[in-house]
Parts: C-alpha cells; structure tokens; sequence
C-alpha cells in the first residue's frame, strides 16, 4: 500500500493532471470529502494542507505528495524532491502601494505568511524590515497601511490589479513539488522510480 499526500487549494488541479498524464487516474478526488480516500488496491489519498502536508510525508504517515516549493523553503523538512511540476508554477513577489522598493537604509514594515524566507531575502537587502507574520489576505497589509510592503505569491496578478498594488520584484520562481519520504523511497524504490519515469515522459515534470 502506497500513500499519497494531495494539496488542497491551487496545486491540487495540476497535481492531478500530472498523475493523469502519467497513467494514475485519481478522479473524483477533488470532489470527495472525505480527507482519506481509496483508490484501489494498493493507493490511498490524503487530501491535506499545503502547510501539514510536508511534516506528514516526513514522519511517514505519506509516501509522498505534492507541494508547493514556497512551503518547502519555510518549513525546511527532510524530504527528497525529485522532480517539480511543470504546471501551476507562480512566482513570490514583493508588493507595494507605491512604485519603488525601499531607500538604502530605509526601514519599513513587510507582511507576509512566510516569515522565514522573509527574512533570508531581507539579509541581502540594504534596507531593513520588520517582518509581521499573517495567515491569510496578505493583500490587505499594504492596502490599509498595516505594513508598506507584503511578500506573497502572484499567479495572474489579477488581485493586484484589482486592488491597485504594484508587483515591485519577483524573488522566487514557485512551483508544486513532488517530494517523497526517505525511508518510503527505500522500501518503494521501484514502484517510485517507475512512477517518476512515467511523469518525465509525459513531459509535465522538470
């Protein structure tokens, strides 16, 4: 019996396209509610949070899952990483109100929901920021001036526009990620392989 760790939310449609133009069927799973779900004889699916789902393919609760690349760098999880999807690809930008980045110097306010990677950008910069940590309508921060600039993820740039913010520098190509647990890869490590072949010769990995 094989696990697989599905995301929620955006990186779940390209998840599944993947494992379709490899040969794995899993349809009806974006539509079933239940968070556990059988497939077969030998697969189950757990439909997970993109943030939960890397600490449960690395303590082997999943075989393997897919999950965005912007978790992976704040989480920092033991988890081999073979291969990242071709579809669903975003970028992490940071956003303002204004059309300019900070002075040298200059100190400002940045939001965001990943503190950690904030903070490793902010190490290259010669302007400084305090880093507030949201869960949620990053947006919002510089819109009511709650912080001067916010690091989030921009897939069409729509909200943006929308809202009248500017996507002042992109700092991160973001894609889904397949990763697979350790000791899963070992006991797998056929089944594994051949799956990760089929999924480069459909040509929807990297």
């Amino acid at each position: 019996m094989i696990r697989l760790a599905l995301p929620k939310g955006r990186n779940l449609g390209p998840a599944l396209a993947a494992f379709r133009a490899a040969g794995l069927a899993l349809d009806g799973v974006e539509r079933d509610r239940r968070l556990k779900v059988r497939i077969g004889d030998d697969l189950e699916a757990l439909l997970l949070k993109d943030w939960d789902l890397p600490l449960y393919v690395e303590h082997g609760i999943a075989d393997l899952g897919v999950v965005g690349s912007d978790v992976l760098e704040e989480v920092d999880g033991d988890l081999l990483v073979p291969v990242r999807l071709t579809d669903g690809r975003s970028r992490m930008s940071l956003i303002g109100r204004q059309r300019r980045l900070p002075e040298s110097g200059e100190q400002v306010r940045l939001a965001t929901k990943y503190p950690r990677t904030a903070r490793r950008i902010l190490d290259s910069r010669s302007w400084g920021a305090e880093v507030l940590t949201l869960s949620g309508s990053i947006e919002l921060a510089p819109i009511l001036d709650l912080a001067e600039l916010a690091l989030d993820i921009v897939q069409t740039g729509r909200t943006l526009r929308d809202n009248r913010l500017e996507e002042l520098e992109v700092v991160r190509q973001v894609a889904p990620c397949l990763v697979v647990n350790r000791a899963a890869y070992q006991k797998h490590r056929r089944r594994l392989n051949a799956f990760i072949d089929r999924l480069e010769q459909a040509g929807v990995v990297s």
